[in-house]
């Protein structure tokens, strides 16, 4: 076999192989010095990248994201109304800019919920633009299998020390 050139190499780290090709790869890359090299160079991207990104995100985040090389796509969402996301090979991740009146919004939390309205994960004062009324939820290929269906960002906006009203923001993820 040819050696992997890092299009297969990437393909395989996100999944993005069929069984039998996965098959073939693996095989080449415990007979293959080099290419097993690159293979774990790309292991500690792919494990260092999976760390350093946080669920929301600043806006500075995300440009120094992109600036870095890392391809983003931005979705935005507005409440009650449901969008969708694929990941597609050119795609590194997903980000939904959730969009809604924050102009008095002192502090925002963020909650995960599953497709049955549990919830599964709180992030507490996420950062946001009050100016553009964004809330940037970062979604990387890993969180694949999460969630049986789509899960719903629940917004939870305080004004004047007030919890006001939660928002309900759903994606449909399509995950290849």
């Amino acid at each position: 076999m040819i050696c992997v050139s890092d299009e297969d190499l990437f393909d395989y780290w996100t999944g993005d192989v069929d069984t039998a090709r996965g098959a073939e790869l693996e095989e080449h890359l415990f007979s293959c010095d080099k290419c097993a090299a690159a293979n774990e160079e790309l292991a500690r991207l792919f494990e260092a990248t999976r760390g350093a990104i946080p669920f929301v995100i600043s806006h500075n985040q995300r440009e120094r994201l992109s600036a870095s090389g890392t391809r983003i796509q931005v979705t935005e969402v507005q409440a009650g109304v449901q969008a969708s996301m694929r990941f597609t090979p050119d795609v590194d991740l997903h980000v939904f800019a959730l969009r809604g009146d924050l102009a008095h919004a002192e502090h925002i939390d963020v909650e995960i919920l599953s497709p049955t309205g549990e919830v599964a994960a709180v992030y507490e004062r996420v950062p946001f633009d009050r100016g553009n009324g964004e809330i940037l939820v970062a979604c990387q290929r890993h969180y694949e299998g999460m969630f049986s269906g789509n899960p719903i960002f629940r917004v939870l906006v305080t004004e004047r020390g007030q919890q006001g009203s939660a928002r309900n923001y759903v994606v449909d993820h399509n995950w290849r």
